[in-house]
């Protein structure tokens, strides 16, 4: 069964950082508040800036930040890029895969479970899930915290808050 590998976790992570940031930040403090190994995090953030999804500044004020708004980034989007084609079974890889694709109920299953999920993953932006955070940390920490700073909803996702 397919599980999502830890660069596709942290990709995600990564992406979902800075789309709560909306600003340059710097790579340590990515690291820091997502838990992402330095150096297995610059070879995402790699990835990510070829594939173009962020962009990256060099020197005292440099760093990465978003290199489109979050509302056109999807999760699907970056797990693709980050994991390669994604396929719960093999008989989904191409058509024809497998000789009983056509009239194998296990095979529309399959089908049907992966349509679903690349369908989840798809209608989900890093906007949207930005929002639903910050409601989940408003309903964790009460209407006495009127305003949160970026970095304050960051740490709170990791318990820091």
């Amino acid at each position: 069964m397919f599980r999502l590998s830890r660069k596709g976790e942290y990709a995600l992570r990564t992406i979902f950082h800075l789309s709560v940031r909306n600003s340059m930040c710097t790579t340590e403090e990515i690291a820091r508040i997502q838990e992402v190994p330095q150096q297995f995090l610059k070879k995402i953030i790699q990835t990510l800036r070829v594939s173009g999804f962020i962009s990256s500044a060099k020197g005292k004020s440099g760093g990465v930040t978003l290199s489109m708004p979050p509302e056109k980034i999807t999760p699907w989007e970056i797990i693709e890029k980050i994991e390669g084609p994604l396929f719960l079974n093999d008989c989904l890889i191409c058509n024809g895969q497998c000789p009983r694709d056509e009239i194998c109920s296990l095979h529309e299953m399959w089908v049907k479970c992966q349509d679903a999920i690349k369908d989840i993953l798809n209608n989900q932006n890093f906007s949207n899930l930005v929002s639903r955070h910050m409601e989940l940390v408003r309903k964790k920490h009460g209407d006495i915290i009127p305003e949160l700073s970026p970095l304050s909803v960051l740490e709170a996702m990791h318990g820091k808050n």
